[in-house]
């Protein structure tokens, strides 16, 4: 849930707002809905949804629309993309979003959500395979609590900003910052930017309160630790407030993942009638697949894949039928099951073998 803590305005009471904005290319025929398990997003019917408008905003396609809500409103959410009668065409990959208004969140105030579209490789890092080997951590990292937002009177009509980046892979006594061309980034330095709280499940967040001379606003999210500093790939992140307005606000921006080299690893693609071993019986047994992730971890390898016999399925598109996907690294958790199986029969019961499998 998302809850950026307290802020007060001095503005008029008039009724609460939210508004939805998201960067999305689509083709002639095809609109941006929004659908949720609240009343006022349609109670997860598509027809009911609340349609988005598109705009030109240099070379992004901006996708956008509000709603007025109740005081305590908060439902989860996903964005469609659906033809002209509202058939769905397309949708997002992942969990559904959540949203809980600020505890401050006054009447007048505005609140925007600032998304980017989840795709199925956005959800490849939390795979078992990744999340737990190939990115696993020896050691942890706890729920940090935000240290909140101190508010002066300069600030009285600025911005709530809450930055919110994923970022999966973290080497030890690491940290998060954004840094950017407001002073309150430290104007590109990371010693001056502001640094991020872990907020679980590989998010980072903080939260800064922006001057109408802040905007418009460049940053990037970057890396700062004991292995050295590395800032995020690609061009600088932009936000653009309409502050002639006058009006104070929130802004959530979920930047999705954080824009770094990808992963890359050395591994071994082979099916299963093709794991061969003097003690086989010339068709590719279970049980050689203990050799072969001995002898993969001899050659240096991270990687082994096997022909999937699981569900394949990422982009939930028809190309997701495609049997040789590279969806099932490792090991399946059913040829582990079968390799037990075959061991228990063979050998009996043995304690030490569970952990060597």
């Amino acid at each position: 849930m998302v809850n950026l803590g307290l802020f007060t305005g001095n503005k008029p009471l008039k009724s609460r707002k939210v508004s939805f904005r998201i960067p999305y290319y689509t083709q002639w025929g095809q609109h941006l809905l929004i659908c949720g398990s609240d009343a006022l997003l349609g109670s997860w019917n598509v027809k009911k949804g609340l349609l988005l408008k598109p705009s030109h905003q240099g070379e992004e396609l901006i996708w956008s629309g509000s709603i007025p809500v109740p005081p305590g409103f908060q439902s989860e959410y996903s964005y469609y993309v659906v033809d002209d009668t509202r058939n769905i065409l397309r949708w997002e990959v992942g969990k559904k979003r959540k949203l809980l208004l600020p505890d401050g969140l006054q009447d007048g105030q505005l609140l925007e959500l600032h998304d980017l579209w989840q795709t199925g490789s956005d959800n490849i890092p939390f795979s078992s395979a990744f999340k737990d080997v190939i990115f696993g951590r020896s050691w942890s990292l706890g729920v940090e609590r935000p240290l909140g937002i101190t508010q002066n009177k300069s600030d009285q009509d600025g911005s709530v900003l809450q930055f919110r980046i994923c970022c999966p892979y973290l080497e030890e006594g690491t940290s998060i910052y954004v840094i950017g061309s407001s002073l309150k980034l430290g104007q590109w330095k990371i010693q001056d930017g502001l640094k991020l709280a872990y907020a679980g499940d590989s998010f980072w967040q903080a939260d800064c309160i922006m001057g109408k001379d802040d905007f418009p606003l460049k940053y990037k999210y970057c890396k700062y630790g004991k292995a050295g500093t590395s800032v995020e790939c690609g061009a600088s992140r932009e936000l653009s407030v309409d502050v002639a307005t006058g009006e104070s606000r929130f802004v959530l921006l979920s930047d999705g993942l954080m824009r770094e080299m990808p992963w890359r690893g050395a591994g071994v693609a082979i099916p299963m009638f093709s794991v061969r071993s003097e003690a086989d019986l010339g068709v590719g047994e279970f049980l050689d697949l203990k050799l072969l992730v001995d002898w993969a971890v001899e050659s240096g390898f991270h990687l082994v894949q096997l022909l999937p016999i699981n569900d394949t399925s990422v982009n939930c598109m028809w190309w997701d039928s495609y049997p040789y996907s590279v969806v099932q690294a490792l090991r399946t958790p059913l040829l582990c099951y079968m390799l037990k199986v075959q061991h228990l029969k063979i050998h009996g019961y043995d304690p030490s073998f569970a952990s060597r499998v």
